[in-house]
């Protein structure tokens, strides 16, 4: 026989848990915070043990609690799956949701999705970005894309690797001849301040230059941007040369827009397919995996100019 578990309060807990914050949980299940907390405290009556050490007004898990959160959480997703597929559909079509953060989805996703739409016209998907680690992580997306090795109770998959690749317009680079050591000496540099949502060995200009052997005594000057997209538009116009992100300025490269001047960056830095153990959606889950790792199978051919 079952034990008469008290399921709202395991729900409030799970809640809670995964958002660290008794707010979104009490959004998501449509109560008050108040009523989020009360529903805790029965459950540590009920387990007599302590789920949450309370930290200026921060939440944080028990080590023991912690253990638990993935079990607790794929157990409530087996119900609300078991639930659903009870439920008559109310149409053929199927959902799911994809997070990358703004310049991966931008980027390199978006100019990809119109061959998905064609190959699956059942299917709608919402694709949500992201900033910092802790928004996606805590969110209820379906699958997402990082470069990091999240620590999060999920199937992490390798998906692909991107390189640095220093670029600028033809234009520019034609400008000092073609040249790489005359390029990379003279020609005008623009920086990207990123912030750091993920552990990529991303170089600045001087790590970059300081490891080809390029002397400059000017590299800290010229434009500054906090995002991938608008340093790639500067370095297109020929406003200067960028380390590009080779998944971001790929096609850029492919049409001859922007051009690769210098080698790129010995170090690669990987990427990570992440889903659900059980997904609410497996299908719909799985045929969107499938076309991407054939997306990242298809080779990109890259333009470059003569190097020194």
């Amino acid at each position: 026989m079952r034990r008469r578990v008290p399921l709202n309060a395991v729900r409030a807990f799970e809640a809670a848990a995964r958002y660290k914050s008794l707010v979104r949980a009490a959004d998501e299940l449509c109560v008050t915070p108040t009523a989020v907390s009360h529903q805790i405290r029965l459950l540590e009556d009920f387990l007599q043990t302590k789920l949450f050490l309370r930290k200026n007004s921060r939440l944080e898990l028990t080590q023991d609690s912690r253990a638990v959160l993935g079990k607790l959480t794929n157990a409530l997703d087996l119900i609300d799956e078991s639930l659903i597929s009870l439920m008559a559909p109310e149409d053929d079509r199927q959902r799911i949701m994809v997070g990358a953060s703004a310049s991966v989805a931008s980027l390199w996703l978006l100019p990809r999705m119109s061959q998905f739409v064609e190959a699956a016209p059942d299917v709608d998907v919402t694709i949500t970005t992201f900033v910092k680690r802790q928004d996606i992580e805590n969110d209820d997306t379906d699958l997402w894309i990082c470069n990091w090795q999240t620590a999060v109770d999920r199937r992490i998959e390798p998906l692909m690797e991107e390189e640095i690749i220093p670029v600028c317009s033809p234009a520019l680079a034609a400008r000092y001849g073609n040249r790489w050591d005359d390029i990379l000496r003279e020609v005008p540099l623009i920086h990207q301040d990123r912030v750091r949502v993920e552990s990529g060995p991303y170089p600045d200009w001087d790590r970059y230059l300081r490891e080809y052997g390029i002397g400059r005594n000017d590299i800290s000057k010229g434009p500054r941007f906090n995002q991938s997209s608008p340093s790639i538009e500067a370095a297109r116009i020929g406003l200067g040369a960028i380390l590009g992100r080779s998944l971001l300025i790929e096609e850029l490269l492919q049409t001859g827009k922007l051009v690769q001047i210098g080698e790129a960056y010995p170090i690669r830095s990987p990427y990570y397919l992440v889903s659900s153990w059980s997904p609410t959606v497996p299908k719909t889950v799985n045929r969107f995996k499938d076309w991407l790792f054939d997306q990242v199978r298809a080779p990109i051919a890259a333009g470059t100019v003569v190097p020194a």
